[in-house]
């Protein structure tokens, strides 16, 4: 009796070792800067793009305690007239100073003026060191050009574990 007592000690521990918390944001994210963009030959309206946009967080995602203060986000997209796919890799600066590496995949909707996707954690430094999980996101365009800045709605989850080797 007492080795099965501790088999499921030892296990439940486990599991709340690796219990994911929620977490959520809002990012503000200005124009892209830089910017560019290359058109398909025989495609009109599709061009590859590559932008970076740096962002702050007015409602910031915390992590471990940490408030995240900056983002930056760069992006690469197949951009047509009607939709977009994005592959984005994102740094995030913490009020201590720690990093958290994102990384994120995604559409767009132009007509809209919308971007959806979903985003994990790659790794992190400091305190985010070891840090996992990931989410939704979900953006609203601040004009009719798609390098116009945007603003994002991001939940979650994560948990600190060992770094992967």
């Amino acid at each position: 009796m007492n080795k099965l007592f501790l088999f499921c000690l030892i296990l439940a521990c486990g599991l709340l070792a690796f219990a994911q918390t929620k977490v959520s944001g809002t990012l503000d994210c200005g124009p892209s800067d830089p910017s560019y963009s290359i058109p398909i030959p025989e495609r009109p309206g599709v061009v590859f793009a590559l932008a970076q946009s740096k962002c702050t967080w007015t409602k910031p995602m915390i992590v471990e305690g940490i408030e995240a203060k900056d983002f930056i986000n760069t992006a690469f997209s197949e951009a047509g007239p009607k939709s977009m796919r994005t592959i984005t890799s994102g740094v995030g600066v913490y009020a201590n100073g720690d990093k958290a590496f994102t990384r994120g995949q995604g559409t767009a909707d132009p007509q809209a003026g919308t971007r959806t996707g979903k985003w994990t954690f790659q790794s992190g430094t400091g305190k985010l060191k070891g840090v996992r999980g990931g989410g939704d996101y979900s953006c609203k365009l601040k004009g009719a050009d798609m390098a116009a800045g945007y603003t994002c709605e991001v939940t979650g989850e994560y948990a600190i574990g060992a770094a992967k080797k």
